[in-house]
């Protein structure tokens, strides 16, 4: 039994899981069956006791560290600052100072107990390990967040630019930081392993996502005609971007040939902006947090992913592709789902507004195209991506760092 010191960027709520940290729940849940825990992680948000009781079951110990926003006012030599820029500094305020209580306390606790190694993810926070060296460390990437950055920048205006500039400079710095702290780093996907190690990858592992096919299971086969389902987190930019393209860019190509198209747009936290441009259009909906994707998706005719920048695996479809439901996506979203020696992807993949809007029109009105997509996905999602079996890897890799440390 190994005793694992786990570090994250944000406490797990295990009834609201981003896909990022879907990854480590996962994990977590695996790793505990064999290993004993130390969870460290920050809270954005505050931790409800039935949280940290849910996560308990993992782990034999959990400390968070207060980074949320909620209780704290804004500095009077704030006041004179717009609002967005100084939410943004106060934000990152209050992330260092959270930051900084964590890395007091990780020493204290390296020095007080006895563990076998740190497990690693969150680039926010490198300083907690920046100075460390006493155990092993096994850095989960997850994925390339400097890529994620450089991709969004084609999109920004020149109001934007520097402040996305200078997000892209502090990646492409803590990812080279982070590969000189330990030679044993996991992917999420080939593409982001490449993406921050070119060509020369050797010690480096990648361990895709897993899908929990027993949930992500339809129950009924009774789509509606003519509807296209969109998924994500909404106060997350690639996700909220990717709405406002689907219903200003996509959409108005789509309804000149299916007039009576409808869109639903399924996901927590989203913006008054993108609620006041959906009321603006027919049959648009967007639904906000909601207890249960399902019964969303088997309403579906075509799942849509019109991300246009992106980054990691998008595992809002591989949860469509496991739910049979057809899906069309951009490139950079398909090309988080390709694992190494895994025939082609099972998807439509379009490139530009017109050609995604020809691909949703087309499955839209062959039934047999979607048939065959809806069956080869849930095929690729259960040959590929089994939480264990990542799991299985992400322990191998744990194993043979202690193994070069002695």
């Amino acid at each position: 039994m190994l005793r694992i010191l786990y570090l994250l960027p944000e406490f797990l709520h295990p009834d609201r899981l981003m896909s990022g940290y879907l990854r480590h729940y996962y994990f977590m849940r695996e790793l505990s069956r064999r290993h004993a825990i130390t969870l460290m992680a920050l809270s954005k948000n505050k931790v409800a006791p039935e949280a940290e009781k849910k996560m308990s079951v993992y782990t034999d110990r959990i400390l968070t560290f207060d980074a949320s926003e909620d209780r704290r006012p804004v500095p009077s030599e704030m006041a004179g600052v717009s609002t967005r820029f100084s939410k943004r500094v106060r934000g990152t305020l209050l992330l260092h100072n959270a930051i900084r209580t964590m890395k007091r306390a990780f020493w204290q606790l390296v020095q007080e107990e006895s563990y076998d190694l740190v497990l690693f993810h969150g680039k926010d926070i490198f300083p907690v390990i920046e100075d460390f060296s006493e155990l092993p460390i096994v850095a989960d990437f997850g994925d390339a967040t400097s890529m994620r950055i450089r991709q969004r920048m084609r999109y920004a205006n020149s109001a934007e630019l520097p402040w996305h500039l200078l997000r892209y400079w502090r990646a492409k710095r803590i990812e080279k930081r982070l590969l000189q702290k330990t030679p044993h780093q996991a992917f999420v996907s080939s593409r982001d392993r490449e993406a921050v190690l070119g060509q020369d990858n050797h010690g480096s592992r990648v361990i895709p996502n897993g899908v929990d096919l027993g949930y992500w299971t339809r129950k009924t086969y009774n789509p509606l005609p003519n509807c296209i389902v969109y998924s994500g987190a909404m106060d997350y930019e690639p996700n909220a971007d990717g709405a406002f393209y689907l219903i200003q860019n996509i959409l108005p190509h789509v309804r000149r040939f299916i007039s009576n198209i409808e869109v639903v747009i399924v996901g927590r936290d989203p913006s008054p902006a993108l609620i006041q441009l959906a009321q603006q259009y027919p049959n648009v909906k967007v639904t906000g947090l909601v207890d249960d994707v399902r019964p969303y998706l088997e309403q579906a005719t075509v799942y849509v992913g019109p991300l246009r920048f992106a980054s990691g695996m998008q595992n809002k479809l591989l949860e469509a592709m496991a739910m049979e439901v057809p899906v069309v996506t951009t490139p950079v979203a398909a090309d988080g789902l390709q694992v190494e020696g895994s025939p082609q992807i099972p998807v439509l993949v379009a490139d530009g507004e017109k050609e995604f809007a020809e691909s949703v029109v087309y499955l839209l009105r062959e039934k047999k195209e979607r048939s065959r997509l809806a069956a080869e996905g849930r095929r690729y999602v259960k040959n590929h991506f089994n939480w264990s079996h990542s799991a299985k890897m992400l322990e191998e890799m744990c194993l043979a760092a202690i193994s070069d440390s002695l």
